[in-house]
């Protein structure tokens, strides 16, 4: 025979106060600090990563970042909203602190010739 002892479920009154803690929520403000800033030394940073894309042929490309650098490394000159850049030359387009870009930049290629073409874009993205 079995010996265990059958103990009847207590009702919720006769509970005793259980010691539960609950992690907090965080407001959206607090997650927005909590995955942008890193603090090193006692200062904070805003995260960020470069992205680099290589274009040969004329196209429209959308900045949505902070920083935007256009580099002509093929040996056609190319127009970046209109804005000619030679072999070699590069344009930058840089934002104040935390600003973003949203300007849809038309790249044109003076010749339809692909073969030369080659267009460097640096974009400095907030993470």
């Amino acid at each position: 025979m079995n010996n265990a002892k059958y103990v009847p479920a207590m009702k919720l009154s006769e509970k005793q106060k259980a010691n539960i803690s609950f992690p907090q929520a965080l407001t959206d403000r607090q997650k927005y600090d909590q995955i942008n800033q890193v603090n090193r030394n006692g200062q904070r940073y805003i995260q960020y990563y470069i992205e680099t894309k290589f274009y040969y042929q004329s196209q429209n490309v959308f900045s949505d970042c902070n920083t935007i650098t256009f580099v002509n490394l093929g040996s056609n000159n190319v127009l970046i909203n209109g804005f000619p850049l030679t072999q070699g030359q590069q344009l930058s387009i840089e934002g104040d602190y935390m600003e973003i870009d949203q300007t849809q930049y038309q790249i044109e290629f003076i010749t339809s010739i692909s073969v030369n073409n080659n267009l460097a874009v640096l974009r400095k993205l907030y993470k």
